[in-house]
Protein backbone atom coordinates (compact mmCIF):
# COMPACT_ATOMS: atom_id res chain seq x y z
CA UNK A 1 0.00 0.00 0.00
CA UNK A 2 1.41 3.44 -0.59
CA UNK A 3 2.60 5.89 1.59
CA UNK A 4 0.57 9.32 2.33
CA UNK A 5 3.67 10.64 1.16
CA UNK A 6 3.39 9.25 -2.04
CA UNK A 7 -0.18 9.63 -2.81
CA UNK A 8 0.44 13.25 -1.69
CA UNK A 9 3.43 13.50 -4.61
CA UNK A 10 0.11 12.14 -6.74
CA UNK A 11 -2.10 14.81 -6.08
CA UNK A 12 0.88 17.05 -6.54
CA UNK A 13 1.41 15.50 -10.29
CA UNK A 14 -2.32 15.54 -11.44
CA UNK A 15 -2.63 19.11 -10.38
CA UNK A 16 0.68 19.63 -12.86
CA UNK A 17 -1.13 17.74 -15.31
CA UNK A 18 -4.02 20.31 -15.27
CA UNK A 19 -2.15 23.31 -14.84
CA UNK A 20 -0.43 21.65 -18.22
CA UNK A 21 2.94 21.67 -16.97
CA UNK A 22 4.37 18.35 -17.33
CA UNK A 23 6.54 16.51 -19.77
CA UNK A 24 6.05 12.52 -20.38
CA UNK A 25 8.85 10.21 -20.06
CA UNK A 26 7.31 6.80 -20.85
CA UNK A 27 5.51 5.50 -18.30
CA UNK A 28 6.38 8.18 -15.75
CA UNK A 29 5.40 12.34 -15.18
CA UNK A 30 8.25 14.64 -15.08
CA UNK A 31 6.90 18.04 -13.69
CA UNK A 32 9.05 20.97 -14.32
CA UNK A 33 9.97 23.31 -11.84
CA UNK A 34 11.32 26.59 -14.00
CA UNK A 35 7.99 27.11 -15.44
CA UNK A 36 4.93 29.10 -14.47
CA UNK A 37 2.00 27.55 -15.99
CA UNK A 38 -0.41 30.03 -14.41
CA UNK A 39 0.98 32.68 -17.04
CA UNK A 40 0.60 29.81 -20.02
CA UNK A 41 -1.57 31.35 -22.90
CA UNK A 42 -3.90 28.21 -23.56
CA UNK A 43 -6.18 29.74 -25.85
CA UNK A 44 -7.46 33.34 -27.63
CA UNK A 45 -11.15 34.61 -27.11
CA UNK A 46 -11.83 37.31 -29.92
CA UNK A 47 -8.29 37.95 -29.65
CA UNK A 48 -8.17 37.70 -25.32
CA UNK A 49 -5.89 35.38 -24.09
CA UNK A 50 -7.44 32.58 -21.74
CA UNK A 51 -4.43 31.83 -18.78
CA UNK A 52 -4.00 28.00 -17.59
CA UNK A 53 -4.93 29.30 -14.34
CA UNK A 54 -8.81 30.31 -15.30
CA UNK A 55 -9.29 26.75 -16.63
CA UNK A 56 -7.65 24.47 -13.84
CA UNK A 57 -10.18 25.10 -11.02
CA UNK A 58 -12.77 24.04 -13.77
CA UNK A 59 -11.31 20.98 -14.81
CA UNK A 60 -10.43 19.42 -11.16
CA UNK A 61 -14.03 19.94 -10.39
CA UNK A 62 -15.59 18.52 -13.67
CA UNK A 63 -13.08 15.80 -14.50
CA UNK A 64 -10.71 15.61 -11.53
CA UNK A 65 -11.90 12.54 -9.76
CA UNK A 66 -11.67 10.60 -12.87
CA UNK A 67 -8.02 11.96 -13.36
CA UNK A 68 -7.32 11.05 -9.86
CA UNK A 69 -8.27 7.73 -10.15
CA UNK A 70 -6.88 6.59 -13.26
CA UNK A 71 -3.19 8.27 -11.35
CA UNK A 72 -3.67 6.20 -8.48
CA UNK A 73 -4.27 2.93 -10.65
CA UNK A 74 -1.61 3.55 -12.83
CA UNK A 75 0.76 3.78 -9.91
CA UNK A 76 -0.64 1.04 -8.00
CA UNK A 77 -0.02 -1.14 -11.63
CA UNK A 78 3.46 0.24 -12.00
CA UNK A 79 4.04 -1.02 -8.09
CA UNK A 80 2.62 -4.39 -8.62
CA UNK A 81 4.54 -4.89 -11.94
CA UNK A 82 7.43 -3.99 -9.98
CA UNK A 83 6.89 -6.56 -7.02
CA UNK A 84 6.38 -9.54 -9.47
CA UNK A 85 9.21 -8.57 -11.77
CA UNK A 86 6.74 -8.52 -14.92
CA UNK A 87 7.29 -6.31 -18.11
CA UNK A 88 4.75 -4.18 -20.85
CA UNK A 89 6.35 -5.08 -23.88
CA UNK A 90 5.26 -3.68 -27.06
CA UNK A 91 3.23 -6.44 -28.52
CA UNK A 92 1.43 -6.37 -25.00
CA UNK A 93 0.13 -2.66 -26.42
CA UNK A 94 -0.90 -4.74 -29.79
CA UNK A 95 -2.88 -6.87 -28.57
CA UNK A 96 -4.78 -4.19 -25.91
CA UNK A 97 -5.53 -2.10 -28.70
CA UNK A 98 -6.49 -5.15 -31.36
CA UNK A 99 -9.23 -6.19 -28.30
CA UNK A 100 -9.93 -2.41 -27.94
CA UNK A 101 -11.13 -2.49 -31.68
CA UNK A 102 -12.71 -5.70 -31.93
CA UNK A 103 -14.66 -5.20 -28.73
CA UNK A 104 -15.81 -1.62 -30.68
CA UNK A 105 -16.64 -3.41 -33.41
CA UNK A 106 -18.76 -5.97 -31.88
CA UNK A 107 -20.08 -3.35 -29.82
CA UNK A 108 -21.58 -1.30 -32.25
CA UNK A 109 -21.87 -4.71 -35.07
CA UNK A 110 -19.79 -3.06 -37.77
CA UNK A 111 -16.30 -5.10 -39.01
CA UNK A 112 -14.55 -1.69 -39.71
CA UNK A 113 -13.11 -1.73 -36.04
CA UNK A 114 -10.40 0.50 -36.85
CA UNK A 115 -12.05 3.59 -38.54
CA UNK A 116 -14.29 3.50 -35.69
CA UNK A 117 -11.76 3.95 -33.25
CA UNK A 118 -11.06 7.77 -33.96
CA UNK A 119 -14.64 8.38 -33.50
CA UNK A 120 -14.88 6.26 -30.06
CA UNK A 121 -11.83 7.98 -28.62
CA UNK A 122 -13.58 11.11 -29.74
CA UNK A 123 -16.53 10.59 -27.93
CA UNK A 124 -14.48 9.31 -24.45
CA UNK A 125 -11.84 11.92 -24.60
CA UNK A 126 -9.34 9.29 -25.21
CA UNK A 127 -6.76 11.24 -26.59
CA UNK A 128 -2.93 11.77 -26.93
CA UNK A 129 -2.23 10.98 -23.22
CA UNK A 130 -4.87 9.49 -22.23
CA UNK A 131 -5.23 6.66 -24.57
CA UNK A 132 -2.09 5.19 -24.65
CA UNK A 133 -1.98 5.07 -20.88
CA UNK A 134 -5.29 3.24 -21.37
CA UNK A 135 -3.33 0.57 -23.55
CA UNK A 136 -0.83 0.08 -21.04
CA UNK A 137 -3.13 -0.18 -17.79
CA UNK A 138 -5.20 -2.77 -19.34
CA UNK A 139 -2.42 -4.58 -21.14
CA UNK A 140 -1.17 -4.85 -16.94
CA UNK A 141 -4.42 -5.68 -15.67
CA UNK A 142 -4.54 -8.69 -18.01
CA UNK A 143 -1.45 -9.78 -17.62
CA UNK A 144 -1.65 -9.70 -13.56
CA UNK A 145 -5.72 -11.49 -14.09
CA UNK A 146 -4.44 -13.82 -16.96
CA UNK A 147 -4.69 -17.16 -14.67
CA UNK A 148 -7.83 -16.79 -13.49
CA UNK A 149 -9.77 -16.31 -17.03
CA UNK A 150 -9.56 -20.25 -18.17
CA UNK A 151 -13.56 -21.02 -17.79
CA UNK A 152 -14.64 -24.37 -15.59
CA UNK A 153 -15.96 -27.28 -17.34
CA UNK A 154 -19.73 -26.26 -16.55
CA UNK A 155 -18.91 -22.24 -17.78
CA UNK A 156 -18.42 -23.93 -21.08
CA UNK A 157 -21.15 -25.99 -21.32
CA UNK A 158 -23.47 -23.36 -20.28
CA UNK A 159 -22.38 -20.65 -22.82
CA UNK A 160 -22.34 -23.75 -25.02
CA UNK A 161 -26.39 -23.95 -24.16
CA UNK A 162 -27.30 -20.13 -24.40
CA UNK A 163 -25.18 -19.76 -27.82
CA UNK A 164 -26.42 -22.86 -29.70
CA UNK A 165 -29.69 -23.92 -27.50
CA UNK A 166 -33.24 -22.88 -29.04
CA UNK A 167 -34.26 -19.48 -29.06
CA UNK A 168 -37.44 -18.33 -27.85
CA UNK A 169 -39.22 -14.99 -29.28
CA UNK A 170 -41.28 -13.47 -26.72
CA UNK A 171 -42.86 -10.30 -25.34
CA UNK A 172 -42.72 -9.60 -21.83
CA UNK A 173 -45.04 -7.83 -19.23
CA UNK A 174 -43.90 -6.82 -15.62
CA UNK A 175 -45.97 -5.00 -13.47
CA UNK A 176 -45.72 -4.03 -9.53
CA UNK A 177 -49.14 -4.70 -9.08
CA UNK A 178 -50.59 -8.52 -8.69
CA UNK A 179 -53.84 -7.21 -9.61
CA UNK A 180 -52.83 -5.45 -12.59
CA UNK A 181 -51.06 -8.62 -13.87
CA UNK A 182 -53.79 -10.72 -13.51
CA UNK A 183 -56.91 -8.21 -14.88
CA UNK A 184 -54.24 -8.21 -18.19
CA UNK A 185 -54.55 -11.56 -18.46
CA UNK A 186 -57.91 -12.36 -17.89
CA UNK A 187 -58.63 -9.83 -20.85
CA UNK A 188 -56.21 -10.97 -22.74
CA UNK A 189 -57.09 -14.99 -23.09
CA UNK A 190 -60.42 -14.05 -24.12
CA UNK A 191 -59.84 -11.39 -26.21
CA UNK A 192 -59.82 -13.05 -30.00
CA UNK A 193 -57.10 -15.42 -30.69
CA UNK A 194 -55.84 -12.98 -34.18
CA UNK A 195 -55.77 -9.82 -31.69
CA UNK A 196 -54.21 -11.71 -28.74
CA UNK A 197 -51.03 -11.10 -30.09
CA UNK A 198 -50.95 -7.48 -30.77
CA UNK A 199 -53.58 -6.40 -27.83
CA UNK A 200 -50.27 -7.90 -25.30
CA UNK A 201 -48.06 -5.87 -27.28
CA UNK A 202 -50.58 -3.17 -27.08
CA UNK A 203 -50.57 -3.76 -22.86
CA UNK A 204 -46.32 -4.05 -22.56
CA UNK A 205 -46.15 -0.87 -24.74
CA UNK A 206 -48.39 1.17 -22.12
CA UNK A 207 -48.56 0.03 -18.79
CA UNK A 208 -44.97 -2.83 -18.47
CA UNK A 209 -42.22 -1.46 -16.82
CA UNK A 210 -39.85 -3.71 -18.28
CA UNK A 211 -37.12 -1.85 -20.35
CA UNK A 212 -38.42 -4.11 -23.28
CA UNK A 213 -41.76 -1.59 -23.09
CA UNK A 214 -40.62 0.42 -25.80
CA UNK A 215 -40.59 -2.54 -27.77
CA UNK A 216 -43.83 -4.04 -27.16
CA UNK A 217 -42.43 -6.37 -24.82
CA UNK A 218 -40.68 -7.70 -27.38
CA UNK A 219 -37.28 -9.83 -26.63
CA UNK A 220 -35.67 -11.97 -29.47
CA UNK A 221 -33.16 -15.09 -29.14
CA UNK A 222 -33.69 -15.58 -25.41
CA UNK A 223 -32.47 -18.74 -24.24
CA UNK A 224 -34.29 -20.38 -21.09
CA UNK A 225 -30.66 -21.05 -19.87
CA UNK A 226 -29.71 -17.98 -19.76
CA UNK A 227 -29.08 -17.16 -15.73
CA UNK A 228 -29.71 -14.02 -16.18
CA UNK A 229 -33.09 -14.28 -16.43
CA UNK A 230 -35.31 -15.81 -12.79
CA UNK A 231 -35.60 -19.23 -13.05
CA UNK A 232 -39.35 -19.03 -12.55
CA UNK A 233 -39.35 -17.59 -15.83
CA UNK A 234 -37.21 -20.00 -17.40
CA UNK A 235 -39.28 -22.90 -15.95
CA UNK A 236 -42.39 -20.80 -17.48
CA UNK A 237 -41.74 -20.87 -20.77
CA UNK A 238 -40.34 -24.21 -20.78
CA UNK A 239 -43.86 -24.74 -20.53
CA UNK A 240 -45.73 -22.72 -23.27
CA UNK A 241 -46.20 -23.65 -27.06
CA UNK A 242 -46.54 -20.58 -29.30
CA UNK A 243 -49.22 -18.30 -29.32
CA UNK A 244 -49.91 -18.94 -25.20
CA UNK A 245 -49.57 -16.54 -22.73
CA UNK A 246 -48.50 -17.63 -19.40
CA UNK A 247 -49.61 -17.59 -15.94
CA UNK A 248 -48.90 -14.33 -13.41
CA UNK A 249 -45.29 -14.94 -12.48
CA UNK A 250 -43.60 -13.81 -9.66
CA UNK A 251 -40.00 -12.29 -9.65
CA UNK A 252 -37.65 -9.54 -8.10
CA UNK A 253 -38.33 -7.25 -11.01
CA UNK A 254 -42.44 -7.55 -10.05
CA UNK A 255 -45.47 -9.64 -11.18
CA UNK A 256 -44.74 -10.46 -15.09
CA UNK A 257 -46.42 -11.97 -17.73
CA UNK A 258 -44.77 -14.32 -20.61
CA UNK A 259 -46.15 -14.61 -24.13
CA UNK A 260 -44.12 -16.63 -26.48
CA UNK A 261 -44.61 -15.75 -30.18
CA UNK A 262 -41.99 -18.84 -31.94
CA UNK A 263 -39.21 -21.25 -30.89
CA UNK A 264 -35.92 -20.96 -33.29
CA UNK A 265 -34.63 -24.98 -32.65
CA UNK A 266 -31.25 -25.56 -31.36
CA UNK A 267 -28.08 -26.23 -33.75
CA UNK A 268 -25.74 -27.48 -34.34
CA UNK A 269 -22.27 -25.39 -34.01
CA UNK A 270 -18.95 -25.98 -36.45
CA UNK A 271 -15.65 -26.20 -34.47
CA UNK A 272 -15.06 -22.21 -35.68
CA UNK A 273 -18.34 -21.53 -33.78
CA UNK A 274 -17.29 -23.04 -30.69
CA UNK A 275 -13.85 -21.73 -30.52
CA UNK A 276 -15.97 -18.76 -31.10
CA UNK A 277 -18.14 -19.01 -27.94
CA UNK A 278 -14.86 -20.38 -25.67
CA UNK A 279 -13.00 -17.17 -26.60
CA UNK A 280 -15.72 -14.56 -26.06
CA UNK A 281 -16.38 -16.84 -22.75
CA UNK A 282 -12.70 -16.16 -21.78
CA UNK A 283 -12.09 -12.42 -22.43
CA UNK A 284 -15.75 -12.27 -19.93
CA UNK A 285 -13.84 -13.65 -17.41
CA UNK A 286 -10.75 -11.92 -17.60
CA UNK A 287 -12.54 -8.33 -18.10
CA UNK A 288 -14.68 -9.46 -14.73
CA UNK A 289 -11.36 -10.45 -12.95
CA UNK A 290 -9.40 -6.78 -14.22
CA UNK A 291 -12.19 -4.77 -13.48
CA UNK A 292 -12.63 -6.64 -9.68
CA UNK A 293 -8.37 -6.30 -9.48
CA UNK A 294 -8.48 -2.77 -10.41
CA UNK A 295 -11.58 -1.76 -7.65
CA UNK A 296 -9.38 -3.62 -5.42
CA UNK A 297 -6.23 -1.82 -6.02
CA UNK A 298 -8.06 1.80 -5.43
CA UNK A 299 -9.45 0.54 -2.56
CA UNK A 300 -6.58 -0.27 -1.05
CA UNK A 301 -4.78 3.20 -2.10
CA UNK A 302 -4.59 5.80 0.55
CA UNK A 303 -5.60 8.76 -0.92
CA UNK A 304 -5.20 12.11 0.52
CA UNK A 305 -6.46 15.34 -1.17
CA UNK A 306 -5.37 18.11 -0.85
CA UNK A 307 -6.37 20.79 -3.25
CA UNK A 308 -9.95 22.17 -2.75
CA UNK A 309 -11.14 22.00 -6.18
CA UNK A 310 -10.08 18.10 -6.74
CA UNK A 311 -11.15 17.65 -2.95
CA UNK A 312 -14.58 18.58 -4.30
CA UNK A 313 -14.58 16.48 -7.40
CA UNK A 314 -12.90 13.27 -5.06
CA UNK A 315 -15.82 13.59 -2.49
CA UNK A 316 -18.97 14.30 -4.55
CA UNK A 317 -18.26 13.42 -8.66
CA UNK A 318 -20.41 10.06 -9.18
Amino acid sequence: MPTRTTIRILSSVLLALLAGCTSSTGTHTRVSTQSKPDQYIIALINGSPIMQAQIADDLKEQAGKSALIDLVLDYQLELELQKLNLQITPEDLDDEESNFVRTIADQSRQTQGYQLLDSFRSAKGLGPSRYPRLLRRNAILRKLTKDTAEPTPNEILLSKAIAFGPKHRVRMFVTQSHTNASALRDRIVNAPLETLRWAFADACSTNSIHPSAARGGLITGLSIHDPSYPLALSDAIKKLHPGELSKTIATDSGHTLIYLESITPAIHPTNEQLRFVHDQLRLRKQSAAMRKLAAELIEQADVIVMDRGLNWSWKNAR
